[in-house]
């Protein structure tokens, strides 16, 4: 039976709801990854209307907000500007129950390929003109109806009704011919390539995998990615990554019973696939990323290698035992394949060539996992709000836990973390912050 549409969802009404809105309508403008709960960005003088940001050069823009004040501009309430109100419980990249499922398909398309072009403006007028229409539960047709919709200038408005009455939009068709889009599109998807990277391949007269191949000074990661383009690439079914899940915890078990280990990303939210897999390992009574962890992951990984289910290492543990930049704890990247003897789950279509898979170990130690869990769990707009949330209260919120007395400049510079509050339960910190617990499945925004 299939669920119904987010809109249809009865929501929770409380302090955490109104900073999702908040943060689901500046989402697009760009925060400071440490202190993004502080929301730096996040003013008025920050936002930049989605007709302005269609515009070409910044000179352009100037010039058309100069002759817009000189004309009526659309009226709409405060609170139609915010694209919605509250998590919910379905990954709303699901458009199979949205009206406008087409013409958000074709928006999104348009929007990847100012992304893959450094366009931030129009990427930013795209992104939230797509994110206003899976709001929608009517099919938006016309011009003016667009238009009278939050977060859609004129010219995106135009091309919903193009997009409409024609099925398609030249615009996009114009970008998907450009041989050098193609190419970008395409070097962008090997794995641990960037926009910089894809771009220096092109200036070096490269179009395709197989020039990479034959001329590219690749390294052993840009290798593997381009060998396994396919696999890499594509979403991993819900019921493959359980039973990748099943296979690893219970060789895990065998090791070290009192290791934790937890898949979270999407598929803890309840996504129906997912781009990789994401474990959280744990054990109790840990308050640092000991040894004892170290000692546990570095075997783990070893007897997985050895039976054939881990195929290639992309980042190893930090020699060093420190903690990485990104997380509480250190992680290893790798691929994975899921064993024959496993292809007989429910769900799983047997086959003939194993099909390589994105995996990823973070260590966190029990002292910080429930807002580890928090976290990497996601999604991005639930966790900022969050951090919002904390911020406005006068605490701090991060993956290491929630503290209070934060010591700060003028400016929000911080002069001290603070006095750690809870990092352990992750309801704990809900409760804390005084907003109603939302399970996993609930973070979708």
């Amino acid at each position: 039976m299939s669920r119904p549409p987010p809109s249809a969802q009865p929501g929770i009404q409380d302090e955490l709801s109104e900073y999702i809105k908040l943060m689901l309508q500046y989402k697009d403008l760009p925060l400071d990854e440490e202190e993004d709960d502080d929301a730096q960005s996040v003013k008025s003088t920050d936002v930049i209307s989605a007709s302005e940001t269609e515009s070409g050069s910044e000179d352009d823009r100037a010039r058309k907000k100069r002759a817009s004040s000189r004309v009526q501009k659309k009226t709409i309430a405060f609170a139609d500007r915010f694209a919605c109100n509250r998590g919910g419980t379905l990954d709303k990249s699901d458009l199979d129950l949205n009206p406008n499922s087409r013409t958000i398909e074709v928006l999104q398309s348009m929007c990847d390929y100012y992304t893959r072009i450094n366009d931030h403006w129009r990427t930013i007028a795209y992104r939230k003109a797509i994110n206003t229409l899976k709001q929608q539960s009517t099919k938006i047709s016309t011009e003016e109806e667009a238009y009278r919709l939050p977060n859609i200038g004129r010219r995106i408005a135009a091309k919903i009704e193009e997009i409409v009455t024609t099925n398609a939009l030249k615009r996009l068709d114009y970008a998907q011919d450009e041989p050098l889009d193609q190419a970008l599109s395409t070097f962008l998807g090997v794995y641990g390539v960037g926009n910089s990277i894809a771009r220096r391949w092109l200036a070096q007269g490269y179009r395709t995998l197989d020039d990479l191949r034959a001329q590219a000074n690749l390294t052993p990661n840009q290798q593997v990615g381009i060998d396994h383009y396919d696999d890499l690439n594509s979403r991993i079914p819900r019921p493959e990554v359980t039973a990748l899940g099943a296979y690893v915890t219970r060789e895990a078990k065998k090791l070290d019973p009192a290791v934790e280990l937890l898949i979270g990303g999407s598929y803890r939210r309840g996504s129906s696939s997912s781009g990789d897999i994401d474990f959280i390992v744990t054990k109790r009574g840990t308050t640092s990323v000991s040894d004892d962890l170290f000692t546990f992951l570095e075997e783990l990984i070893r007897v997985l290698t050895a039976k054939g289910f881990i195929v290639a290492t992309l980042a190893a543990l930090h020699s060093t035992r420190r903690p990485s930049k990104d997380g509480p704890g250190s992680k290893w990247h790798g691929c994975c394949v899921l064993p024959p003897s496993e292809h007989n789950q429910p769900g799983i279509t047997a086959r003939e060539k194993p099909i390589w898979r994105r995996i990823d170990f973070l260590l966190v130690p029990e002292s910080q996992y429930g807002a580890a869990l928090i976290y990497f769990t996601g999604n991005d707009i639930f966790n900022r709000s969050m951090r919002l949330l904390a911020s406005k209260k006068g605490m701090r919120l991060n993956q290491r836990g929630l503290y209070k007395d934060v010591m700060r400049r003028r400016g929000r510079e911080k002069l001290s973390d603070g006095e750690l509050v809870e990092g352990r339960d992750e309801r704990k910190i809900f409760e804390l912050l005084g907003v109603k617990w939302r399970a996993p499945e609930e973070r979708w925004c």
